[in-house]
């Protein structure tokens, strides 16, 4: 386990713990030293404990897709993020590899 001391204003170190969050290979074990009513400048210290996930399946998940005529789309994706957008769009973000690819036609 490895423990992440991080030091900044409150606009810097927020997003960087939520994208640790959403990380599926880590496990993030958070000390959070937050003061309510924190302002965007205002200096803050966190200390985290992170570990790699044990579980390498956590890494993979399968992305569902319906069309409009009913076919089922799924795709397996790794290291999956999803985010909710607004109107209710939703926006996954993965990595997919194609094993059987031919890196010679390949398109510059």
């Amino acid at each position: 386990m490895l423990k992440l001391q991080l030091e900044g204003r409150v606009n810097q170190v927020q997003p960087f713990l939520m994208d640790l969050d959403r990380r599926p290979d880590l496990v993030v074990k958070k000390h959070e030293n937050f003061i309510a009513g924190l302002q965007p400048e205002d200096k803050i210290s966190v200390t985290c404990y992170v570990d790699r996930s044990p579980n390498p399946k956590r890494r993979m998940r399968i992305a569902q897709l319906l069309c409009r005529d009913g076919v089922e789309i799924r795709i397996p994706l790794l290291d999956v993020m999803e985010v909710d957008m607004a109107n209710g769009t939703r926006l996954i973000a993965g990595r997919s590899y194609d094993i059987f690819a031919d890196n010679k036609k390949r398109a510059i």
